[in-house]
């Protein structure tokens, strides 16, 4: 994989996003309306924790939901149907560079909006500098490659990119109430805490809400980060098996 073709992926993905108020809205827009949520519940309690900072840790997470898997769902898709795939791949650019490149980018934006909701989380929400930075930036840079392996598994299920608003939204509202992004599991059926413990965004919820707050321990950052070998594996074997370049009608 040669840096320079990824780094052009990157400009030419940079670009088009910019272009599509549709797609900016969903990778900024959304996470933006999301963070707002925050102020509306700072005072209350979560778990023993100010709600703001609860749901704000359970965000640095969830926010890979938007800029990472429906943002590339959709990019893949809609370039699939128009050819932009078949003719990218036929040129210079090798499968992994146009793959690459574009998970570069969309971590790239995940990243930086992490960055700026721990500064909205330290200044304006009695937050504090995270209490183990290096566990939380590793389970941040991990959850890219998963995601973006799921996107392109699920963009090869998507018909056409007016189907990929819909296509995205199972995950979606699966991580949204499952992983413990907005409230705690506690009340649920152990049965259902267990399961929900599997899900793709479980295992960067607990390991960003733990080096957060310092309540890791290494017994439960290697069971986290196990799980998110497993989704791993199976995005990759996913991506393998359904990932189109061409239209579906081909």
């Amino acid at each position: 994989m040669r840096l320079a073709n990824v780094m052009w992926v990157v400009r030419l993905d940079l670009s088009l996003l910019w272009r599509n108020r549709t797609a900016l809205f969903t990778v900024i827009g959304l996470p933006l309306l999301f963070a707002s949520v925050l102020y509306s519940v700072k005072g209350q309690k979560s778990a023993g924790i100010d709600s703001a900072l609860y749901v704000g840790t359970g965000y640095l997470a969830y926010f890979l939901v938007f800029s990472v898997f429906m943002n590339l769902v959709t990019v893949f898709t809609a370039r699939r149907e128009d050819l932009t795939l078949k003719r990218l791949r036929s040129g210079p650019l090798t499968e992994a560079e146009l793959l690459g490149g574009s998970a570069v980018m969309s971590g790239a934006l995940y990243l930086i909006q992490a960055v700026l909701l721990l500064v909205v989380m330290g200044a304006t929400l009695g937050g504090r500098f995270p209490a183990d930075l290096p566990m939380l930036l590793v389970g941040l840079v991990l959850g890219i490659p998963v995601f973006a392996l799921l996107a392109f598994a699920v963009s090869g299920l998507t018909p056409n990119a007016d189907m990929a608003q819909l296509t995205v939204l199972p995950l979606i509202f699966a991580c949204m109430i499952g992983s413990g992004v907005m409230f705690p599991l506690d009340s649920a059926p152990e049965a259902v805490q267990q399961a929900a413990r599997f899900l793709p965004l479980s295992p960067l919820v607990e390991i960003t809400r733990d080096a957060y707050f310092g309540d890791g321990s290494l017994a439960s950052y290697a069971k986290a980060l196990g799980i998110f070998v497993l989704w791993a594996a199976l995005g990759l074997w996913a991506a393998r098996r359904w990932f189109r370049w061409e239209p579906r009608h081909a």
